[in-house]
């Protein structure tokens, strides 16, 4: 029996912050992680209805026997390292940290148990292992055995004890994966609930791909822009930059993050420029840009940045419109604007108010994503003050 580094109670208490969706994301990361294509969730039902058992299992390189000390014996971490709400990475592979997510399974059922195939030289084996949710800091291993089975890793979990509405899952894993499966939409990456594709084009709110060339060198960048009608999961929006082997190799938050406007998106760029590119160094001296063909100082990948950062601008714009004209409206059902009469001085007053809002929204929507009913008075009457040309301005300045 192997033991893990951390008591069963302070593996409970680390883990306190996944409920049991990012508990099941957990276990699908871990198969994309093995570099799998295809993973699958199955929910089998019990004669009531209920979820009896769960089955994730995977096409990956599976759990090599030699390494599992390393993978089920993680170091105690810190919070930051292993809190699913702040991980952050230069890329989107490896979510993993140590096996530490192997264990999130004592949210939702009593035990686990993987059966994992591996290739060893001309050989596979194949072996189980299992974990009870009451003691999460001990694991039993079965013994090798040779298989002609394929590489992978099914894990299944027994005696659920969360009612699981395919529904609500289905939602999350969209949110989970929506963004992933799309960076690798050209290599058939798949997600499978109950062995049907997961289908995420509802989260999908505009699609549009498209070239770029610069002029310089002639690079050419192959482009998909998406913008997502709900907030992504534990992803910011990202530029992803992909090489000529469809392979990723870095990404970057764009520059319209945490804006208030819930303007959520994500860009795809790929090029045969980044099959040598260094993403890590600053080197000004052209040095790194000839031994590897191209770092972020280089004149094509500064076109790309502000390319992608003029058509991102354009469309958020009509988007900050449509959010605008919200503002106007919850302004309005809050009684927050002045009283005006029907007058024709009035009614020029009052278009003027809405205008300078609207400004004032494009430019800081998030500054009106925050005002309560009485800050929202406060708001308008303070604008309705400054009417002035000059005073406007001064306005829009200041924010």
């Amino acid at each position: 029996m192997g033991k893990i580094q951390i008591s069963s109670k302070g593996i409970e208490k680390t883990l306190r912050k996944f409920d049991y969706l990012q508990a099941i994301s957990e276990y699908i990361w871990n198969g994309f992680d093995a570099q799998a294509t295809v993973v699958d969730v199955k929910l089998h039902l019990n004669v009531l209805g209920g979820v009896d058992h769960i089955v994730i299992s995977d096409n990956g390189y599976g759990i090599d026997r030699r390494e599992l000390e390393r993978k089920f014996t993680p170091f105690f971490e810190s919070e930051k390292q292993i809190d699913p709400e702040k991980r952050t990475r230069t890329t989107s592979a490896m979510h993993g940290k140590n096996g530490i997510g192997r264990l999130t399974f004592h949210r939702f059922a009593s035990d686990a148990k993987w059966k994992t195939t591996y290739v060893d030289g001309l050989l596979k084996n194949t072996y189980t292992i299992q974990i009870g949710a009451n003691q999460l800091d001990a694991y039993e291993v079965s013994r090798l055995k040779l298989t002609d089975g394929e590489p992978g890793t099914s894990v299944t979990f027994h005696n659920i004890m969360q009612d699981f509405i395919v529904e609500n899952l289905s939602a999350y894993l969209c949110k989970e994966f929506g963004w992933f499966l799309e960076l690798h939409a050209d290599q058939d990456f798949d997600l499978r609930l109950d062995g049907q594709s997961l289908d995420y084009s509802s989260l999908i709110g505009e699609k549009e791909c498209f070239d770029l060339v610069h002029p310089g060198s002639l690079t050419p960048f192959q482009v998909k822009f998406v913008r997502w009608q709900d907030r992504i999961n534990h992803e910011y929006s990202k530029l992803y930059f992909i090489d000529s082997h469809l392979e990723e190799k870095y990404k970057q938050p764009t520059t319209f993050n945490n804006k208030g406007d819930s303007f959520y998106h994500s860009v795809y760029i790929q090029s045969k420029l980044f099959d040598y590119f260094d993403f890590e160094s600053d080197d000004q001296s052209g040095q790194l840009e000839a031994a590897f063909g191209g770092s972020k100082k280089c004149d094509a990948f500064q076109f790309l940045l502000e390319e992608i950062n003029t058509f991102i601008k354009q469309k958020r714009k009509p988007y900050l419109e449509i959010l605008s004209d919200h503002v106007i409206q919850e302004f309005e059902e809050a009684k927050a604007f002045p009283d005006f009469t029907d007058g024709p001085e009035d009614t020029a007053r009052k278009n003027e108010l809405e205008s300078v809002i609207r400004e004032l929204c494009q430019l800081e929507p998030r500054v009106f994503a925050r005002l309560n009913l009485e800050q929202k008075k406060l708001m308008a009457h303070l604008i309705h003050l400054a009417m002035g040309s000059a005073e406007r301005e001064r306005l829009l300045e200041a924010l």
